[in-house]
């Protein structure tokens, strides 16, 4: 008679046949039996697996369900797989290999329906199968960049940078996340140079990762205007998460993190670099469109000339829109910080890189928005006085000087402004004035009428009284053009 860990063991080899023998058929099923009713038998030998209590049958068991949704139909896959994939993603209690491929589940599934990554629709909805409540996956997936362990968090990044390049997920946060993890060497310290080519073919491989974020970044940025917006946004959230890791750090270790781990200048530097390289590729393909535009019909001359006025004009419009310059959004992002949050919590080390990002901003005044420069000396100004160590203000210093002549502009521009609204103003008064006294000159008739109208409540006594006046008060009534309430009354 077998033992009771015979029993077990035998229960899990029993498990493990199951999950091959179905993994192997849902891999040979044709794409065309999505959605067919013989699926559903499959979920029966299926879900056990996944709620074994052997984690290695888990894992498995979660492969082969991802597999399985991808022959159901979006209904059963939204309503029914969704939120078992959530609950076992989301689990701090789970093993780090189980909760990968559930998020790498639901990153395959995000990709073919939209709907996965909505939130719950419905008060009742926001309750996933523990009871707990039920959150967006981009949600998950902050939390999960954020997780203490390197696995979850190379897994979580890795889909990320897949939504993010697929335009299935908008959001600078996710962005600033990737940097950070990209910068982090940390993660890739544990491995030797001759594993890496082997190494980098796994998923949930730090050297994998590696490779993929070297060419996300460019990759994403060049993809559409609102994704190198977005790229630039995310210099202000990832000033904050480094500022977050580096609380409560000691002095040596936040210098230590600074120099290895998150160079806060150079990564804004890189946002730069790739912002302004999305840009030339677009104004490159403008000019290249434009040429070509103006190479057609070259035997038609007067086509060819209208063509030339019309680019002209185009040309001269253009000019006119001016488009701010990376460093000059990253430094706003930077004064911003420094002059609020930075001010109280940030280590006086990150402060002082932050303000030499600052003292080495290269700015072209004249070509810049005046609002947005406007806007930068603002934030240098209350930068500078908010904090008080004595390389961080020196560093500030710099660029404030670079800034003075901004302040001239903008006071020239505030007294134009101001002198037009007081003009405005005194034309104004005069006219009020003027109605003023046409409403004092009123005649005899329409002071009887302002008499009934300012006392709507008399008696019919005081009525008859205020009709028995002589002719003396009525002829000194018309004599006179300023007529108080007092006079008629």
């Amino acid at each position: 008679c077998p033992s009771g860990h015979d029993e077990k063991a035998i229960v899990i080899v029993r498990q493990m046949r199951i999950i091959a023998i179905l993994s192997i058929v849902l891999e040979s099923i044709s794409g065309r039996m999505t959605g067919h009713p013989i699926l559903d038998g499959f979920f029966l030998h299926l879900s056990p697996a996944i709620t074994s209590k052997n984690a290695i049958v888990r894992e498995h068991g979660v492969i082969c369900l991802s597999k399985f949704c991808l022959l159901s139909g979006e209904e059963k896959v939204v309503d029914d797989f969704k939120p078992l994939l959530m609950t076992v993603a989301g689990s701090v209690e789970e093993r780090v290999e189980v909760r990968a491929q559930a998020a790498l589940a639901l990153c395959d599934l995000a990709l073919i329906h939209e709907r996965m990554l909505l939130g719950p629709a419905s008060d009742e909805d926001d309750q996933n199968e523990e009871g707990g409540p039920s959150i967006p996956f981009k949600d998950m997936l902050l939390e999960m960049m954020g997780h203490a362990k390197p696995g979850i968090v190379i897994i979580a990044a890795e889909i990320a940078a897949k939504l993010l390049l697929a335009g299935r997920l908008r959001d600078p946060n996710l962005i600033a996340w990737l940097l950070v993890i990209y910068f982090d060497t940390s993660l890739t310290a544990d491995f030797e140079a001759d594993e890496g080519a082997e190494v980098a073919k796994e998923v949930g491989s730090p050297v994998r990762l590696q490779q993929l974020l070297s060419i996300f970044f460019p990759t994403y940025s060049m993809s559409s205007l609102d994704a190198n917006d977005d790229m630039m946004a995310s210099v202000a959230p990832l000033i904050s998460i480094v500022n977050d890791k580096l609380s409560g750090m000691r002095k040596d270790y936040v210098k230590e993190a600074l120099a290895q781990r998150w160079p806060i200048g150079k990564m804004v530097e890189y946002v730069c670099y790739t912002v302004d390289l999305a840009d030339k590729k677009k104004n490159d393909e403008g000019a290249a469109a434009a040429v070509a535009a103006t190479g057609e019909d070259n035997d038609d001359a007067e086509k060819a000339d209208s063509d030339q006025a019309l680019l002209d004009e185009n040309k001269q419009e253009k000019e006119v829109v001016v488009e701010a310059s990376s460093t000059l959004l990253a430094s706003i992002d930077v004064a911003e910080f420094l002059s609020e949050e930075g001010a109280d919590s940030a280590p006086t080390l990150y402060a002082r890189a932050l303000a030499k990002i600052l003292a080495s901003a290269c700015i072209d005044i004249d070509a810049e928005d005046r609002a947005l420069l406007r806007r930068l000396k603002l934030c240098v100004g209350e930068a500078e006085y908010a904090n008080d160590d004595g390389p961080t203000v020196k560093s500030i210093k710099k660029l404030d000087d670079l800034l003075v002549d901004v302040e001239d502009d903008c006071d020239e521009e505030e007294k134009s402004v101001v002198s037009e609204i007081e003009c405005e103003k005194n034309e104004d008064d005069h006219k009020k004035e003027e109605a003023a006294v046409k409403e004092h000159v009123v005649s005899e008739e329409e002071i009887d009428n302002i008499v009934e109208k300012e006392n709507p409540r008399q008696s019919i006594g005081s009525v008859k009284s205020s009709t028995k006046q002589s002719s003396a008060e009525r002829e000194d009534r018309r004599s006179s053009h300023r007529v108080s309430l007092a006079d008629v009354n």
